[in-house]
């Protein structure tokens, strides 16, 4: 009885997208964050490097539009 039934759950289709979604999803969000443990610390060193220059200058937009505030 009890195999009789389990043969039935894998042979059952009902409910395969929401595990394909749920898989598809989860591996979604694996790549992004592997990818952001690889980015960040590059992003955090270009911050860092132009946070002085943007504290610095006045107007920059102006400037470089030809106005000034």
């Amino acid at each position: 009885m009890f195999l009789e039934m389990l043969k039935r759950f894998c042979r059952s289709e009902s409910g395969a997208v929401t595990v394909d979604f749920v898989t598809i999803t989860a591996v979604i969000v694996g790549f992004g964050m592997g990818v952001l443990l690889i980015v960040a610390p590059g992003i955090q060193k270009g911050a860092s490097t132009i946070t002085p220059v943007i504290q610095s200058s006045e107007g920059l937009a102006g400037r470089l539009l030809g106005t000034s505030e």
